[in-house]
């Protein structure tokens, strides 16, 4: 039986990308592995809730420096969280005053953990790719179970260069949904716990609710 060279072509290039072919899990993993690659991650975000009742879309930008075991600092309009997994900080930086609170006094709306690290908990059950802001990207639509009553849906869009988070989707049971655009995410290699402390500021008064 005799084969085109053409024909044989096509075959090879079948055989090799189905030996190269990954899977939504496999791609999950590589992201979860793009994470233990860091102590700590740095990165802006911009986050679009439209709510299901509402015409209206209400967006918010700031900025995140994440580690494990509840550390971070959080820059919003006109408001900082410090943690070093212990101790909170809240500066209100208009009225020039810092709450001090126990880590777990944090909403979970503007935990950290609500915006980088969930996805990285959930099963993956399918995969796409798509483009966005000039990158190639897997879409992998994700199992919410484990946040049952949270979420009905999640979504993680990772970048095809490292698997790091481009952009991640979350919907309510109310139908309410965020999206997550996330900017210059990057792996920082070496950390101090003093770097999630707050740094007193003259005429800045602080207020321990501990």
């Amino acid at each position: 039986m005799k084969f085109s060279s053409r024909y044989l072509v096509f075959l090879l290039l079948a055989l090799v990308q189905g030996v190269f072919a990954l899977t939504a899990e496999q791609v999950l993993d590589k992201s979860k592995t793009w994470f233990k690659s860091g102590k700590a991650w740095s990165l802006n975000f911009r986050a679009q809730v439209y709510q299901a009742d509402s015409p209206d879309i209400n967006t918010q930008s700031g900025s995140l420096v994440v580690a494990e075991g509840d550390k971070f600092k959080l820059d919003l309009l006109g408001i900082k969280f410090y943690s070093d997994g212990e101790s909170l900080w809240q500066w209100n930086v208009e009225q020039k005053q810092v709450l001090i609170k126990a880590v777990e006094d944090l909403s979970s709306a503007l935990h950290p953990s609500e915006l980088l690290f969930k996805y990285l908990n959930c099963k993956a059950l399918s995969m796409g790719e798509a483009k966005f802001a000039g990158q190639e990207l897997w879409v992998l639509k994700l199992d919410p179970a484990k946040y049952a009553g949270q979420f009905t849906k999640m979504e993680v869009w990772l970048s095809k260069k490292d698997y790091s988070p481009v952009r991640l989707f979350t919907e309510d049971p109310a139908g309410n949904s965020t999206w997550y655009g996330i900017l210059d995410i990057k792996v920082i290699k070496k950390i101090s716990n003093d770097d999630f402390k707050y740094k007193p500021v003259a005429g800045v008064d602080e207020i321990d609710m501990r």
